[in-house]
């Protein structure tokens, strides 16, 4: 290793650094301060952000300009967004009708299993609409939940899910089909 590339890391390290302190400054300002300025926040700061969106207190979305909100979408308490920095192509999408329990979690990329020094992999997540996804669940970077797909509380979708299906468990799989007649 040369003193150089030493030096870019640990600027870069500082760099991070700061950004999340920041990050984190603003994370807590947003969550003090009252439903209708927090919506306007969410507006300005996410790549699409629909009507009539619930956004509850304790959400947080890391990278807010790589995430869509379509209408009439509910998150409630305490999810979390984690959508790739670095590759430009992934994103993470909730299309209309989307309702999150609490604590959901989106993470949008992951480091490679091979090796420490590979970069991370990231790819997009998509959320069709109407989908219902239970508490506590976590939702893997490449994943695509199709329309009105459920997922029970506490799963872990690491691969697609088919429309009006049910899934759950660890990892999540096949459970039924969703009833229509409702």
């Amino acid at each position: 290793m040369t003193a150089n590339s030493g030096s870019r890391g640990k600027s870069s390290r500082i760099a991070f650094s700061l950004f999340s302190y920041f990050d984190h400054v603003l994370h807590i300002t947003v969550n003090f301060l009252p439903p209708p300025i927090r919506t306007l926040y969410f507006k300005l700061a996410c790549k699409h952000f629909g009507k009539r969106v619930l956004v509850d207190y304790g959400t947080y979305i890391r990278y807010p300009h790589k995430v869509s909100i379509g209408n009439d979408v509910a998150i409630n308490r305490g999810c979390h967004f984690f959508p790739s920095l670095l590759n430009r192509d992934a994103h993470i999408t909730l299309n209309d009708g989307v309702v999150l329990g609490p604590q959901v979690t989106f993470y949008g990329a992951g480091q490679d299993p091979k090796g420490r020094d590979l970069p991370d992999i990231a790819a997009s997540i998509v959320v069709e609409s109407g989908v219902y996804i239970g508490g506590n669940s976590i939702i893997r970077y490449g994943v695509t939940i199709g329309e009105g797909a459920v997922v029970a509380a506490g799963s872990v979708v690491v691969k697609d899910v088919a429309a009006w299906t049910i899934v759950g468990g660890v990892p999540a799989k096949y459970i039924g089909n969703r009833d229509l007649e409702t």
